[in-house]
């Protein structure tokens, strides 16, 4: 398995392509659709599913595009159906363009994806916004905005909360192995363990 990142020149948010044999999946893919594309036919890999880790709007910048292209379903949280439908609250209306979408599916705490012989785990951590997730891949984890290095996201935005998100954090990213790579929606990698020994907002 590789995980591929590509960070967008505008916003600078993390996007993740992650790929075994000839399959991938993307997560949280925002604007740069066509930089995307050129990745996906670089590495001659057959997207088979967007995941979201929440809504904001440099998270979902191209969704509609890829998801017509490829034909491709979307996986989002049910809590944040509401915020990917509007985009006052998913922030797009004050940065490109109007962004309203749909998942097709929408996941909750503990459910499973299947990608080739791997399994995604969904971790509801809302804080940032009340549908958002992170996904573990085995040693890997798709933080979003909820985690970063050294910091953690904002909560101060529509349908934020901080004390949700210092719980989500502590209460359940830090329940997790010390050597998990953990892959945010913004800035550089970092680990479980690394985080817990330096990040000042984990208690």
């Amino acid at each position: 398995m590789e995980i591929i990142k590509y960070t967008t020149r505008s916003l600078v948010e993390n996007v993740y392509i992650v790929k075994e044999n000839d399959n991938c999946f993307i997560v949280d893919p925002g604007y740069g659709v066509e930089y995307i594309k050129e990745i996906i036919e670089e590495n001659k890999v057959i997207p088979k599913f967007i995941i979201l880790t929440h809504g904001h709007g440099d998270h979902i910048g191209s969704v509609k595009e890829l998801k017509n292209i490829y034909n491709i379903p979307v996986y989002a949280h049910e809590k944040e159906k509401e915020l990917l439908n509007n985009p006052v609250l998913n922030l797009s209306s004050s940065m490109y363009e109007d962004i309203s979408i749909d998942a097709d599916y929408y996941i909750k705490e503990g459910d499973l994806l299947e990608f080739e012989n791997h399994t995604l785990k969904i971790i509801h951590t809302p804080g940032h916004t009340k549908g958002g997730i992170c996904i573990l891949l085995e040693k890997d984890l798709f933080t979003g905005d909820t985690l970063f290095a050294n910091s953690i996201g904002r909560s101060d935005l529509p349908t934020g909360n901080y004390n949700e998100l210092l719980e989500s954090i502590n209460n359940k990213l830090m329940n997790l192995d010390d050597d998990i790579v953990i892959h945010p929606g913004h800035n550089s990698d970092t680990t479980i363990g690394q985080e817990r020994i330096s990040n000042p907002f984990i208690s």
